[in-house]
């Protein structure tokens, strides 16, 4: 746990961003929410800006470490730590703010639609400020053999001698995470799901996006990253790489041949992060994966 916490705070781009949208909407008078709190780092930039009082959810043991670490901090008197799913807690009172950084390489990863409007309903004020307040999907077509080839290909390979192919039509419905590189992209990457986190009203969401190849090459399946708005003026996003988060690689069963000019049709599906789908067509060619296909049949009774 300390190591995954590690790597997480020594993002300073991501840590720094927060920290600075909480200082701009975080006031002596401020009631915090901290959902999905870890290792607490939040709650304790809350406290920094003079909140009132913050609350504190985690459902893993992460919420004992933010707990021992509030108290280092001299903050227990204001930090109240929930050892608990958000959708289980009921507040003593409701919260001006709230901040989430439940946010996974294609952002909707960690269910942060499902908690946020949960918590909308229940836990925060009408007017309450919902930091981050926009999360933005982009994918782009990419010819990548070499990511291709770790994550679906090699199951073609017959290690150790054996042909273990069957299982590639099953890793080509996994959503992998990788750095694609840039020079890879078949066309100009677009959005593709666009969701106000003030708004929302379903953690279910579909988005659809065409795209011309502007070169020839082999498409291995899309490249997807987030940009989280913050607050205004404050941005988060795992196009480029510097933060924790990596691209996200939503292949295809088997690669296809395209020209400059092909046109690429992707309808994009996620069910609060926990089930993605990517269908559609190459140059008419159609395609229909889902991560709900990803492993065997289970034969066992």
């Amino acid at each position: 746990m300390l190591e995954i916490h590690r790597g997480l705070l020594q993002d300073e781009i991501r840590t720094n961003a927060f920290r600075e949208a909480i200082r701009r909407h975080v006031t002596r008078d401020s009631v915090v929410l901290d959902l999905g709190t870890g290792s607490g780092i939040l709650s304790f930039f809350a406290c920094e800006a003079g909140a009132r009082r913050v609350f504190a959810i985690d459902a893993t043991h992460s919420a004992d470490l933010a707990s021992f670490l509030s108290r280092q901090l001299g903050f227990a008197d204001r930090i109240q730590v929930f050892h608990e799913r958000s959708t289980k807690v009921e507040l003593p009172e409701q919260a001006d703010v709230l901040v989430t950084e439940t946010i996974g390489a294609f952002a909707f990863d960690e269910r942060i639609l499902s908690g946020v409007i949960d918590a909308r309903a229940r836990l925060l004020k009408p007017d309450a400020v919902i930091i981050p307040r926009r999360v933005d999907l982009y994918l782009v077509p990419v010819d990548d053999a070499s990511i291709y080839e770790r994550s679906v290909s090699w199951w073609t390979s017959r290690p150790y001698g054996l042909d273990l192919s069957a299982l590639a039509v099953f890793a080509s419905n996994i959503a992998f995470v990788g750095d694609v590189r840039r020079d890879s992209f078949l066309a100009a990457p677009e959005k593709v799901i666009a969701a106000d986190l003030a708004t929302i009203a379903s953690a279910d969401v579909t988005g659809s996006v065409h795209f011309t190849a502007t070169r020839a090459g082999l498409m291995h399946g899309f490249s997807g990253w987030f940009r989280a708005t913050l607050v205004d003026g404050i941005e988060l996003s795992n196009e480029i790489a510097g933060t924790n988060w990596e691209h996200v690689f939503l292949p295809l069963q088997s690669p296809i041949a395209i020209e400059a000019g092909t046109p690429i049709d992707v309808d994009l599906e996620s069910n609060d992060g926990v089930m993605w789908r990517w269908k559609g067509t190459i140059g008419g060619v159609a395609f229909d994966q889902m991560t709900a296909l990803s492993t065997p049949p289970c034969y066992v009774t």
